[in-house]
């Protein structure tokens, strides 16, 4: 199996459910973080955490519903998602369709409905990453020496202060390379965006 290592948040607001849902996830060998009961903690998570895959449930027991959170990723994240509900009407599955998930998978679900939904969606999302990285490779911007300095050091996975220390530079200096950077890339600002385009092109840094 390919999923060794990989790191998957559950966004689900039933705690029972949730527990179950990221048991059987850890049974697969896929590692879990503790999963986000609501938007704001999904959120949260999503701008701290390296994913490689989110599981959304679409009703969160709030105005805020794992619709929301998708096109949040949509918006500020390249990570995949699918959808795990008991939402089956017209009007649920065009918002779901809407935001183009990798799966949508209804509740009651088997083992074997989730083993299977996250390896094509893995697999699919990896070949779309890789295709990516092609593109970007023929597009990468002219980056000066010290912004490819700092995308170097994004790649070692060092904070804006670490950054800051080891190049003699202050906090705000780092950050406006980042903020350069992500608009030579058209990225938005959020940290994790850049840190995945960094980790999609090191190999052409």
């Amino acid at each position: 199996m390919t999923n060794l290592k990989k790191r998957i948040l559950v966004v689900e607001d039933n705690i029972v459910m949730a527990d179950d849902l990221s048991n059987t996830l850890m049974k697969l060998g896929y590692e879990v973080l503790e999963p986000a009961i609501t938007y704001s903690e999904a959120i949260k998570a999503l701008e701290k955490e390296v994913l490689d895959l989110v599981i959304l449930d679409i009703n969160l027991g709030t105005k805020k519903t794992g619709v929301d959170v998708a096109n949040y990723i949509k918006k500020n994240l390249n990570l995949p998602f699918i959808f795990l509900t008991s939402f089956t009407d017209i009007r649920t599955l065009e918002l779901a369709k809407a935001t183009v998930p990798y799966a949508y998978l209804v509740k009651p679900y088997q083992e074997i409905d989730i083993m299977v939904a996250l390896e094509i969606a893995l697999s699919n999302f990896q070949k779309l990453a890789s295709n990516n990285t092609i593109d970007a490779e023929r597009q990468i911007p002219d980056f000066t020496s010290m912004e490819t300095v700092v995308l170097k050091k994004i790649a070692e996975n060092l904070t804006t202060k670490q950054m800051a220390t080891e190049l003699f530079i202050s906090e705000s200096t780092v950050k406006n390379h980042r903020h350069n950077i992500c608009q030579k890339l058209a990225l938005p600002s959020s940290n994790n965006s850049l840190l995945t385009w960094v980790l999609n092109n090191k190999q052409h840094l």
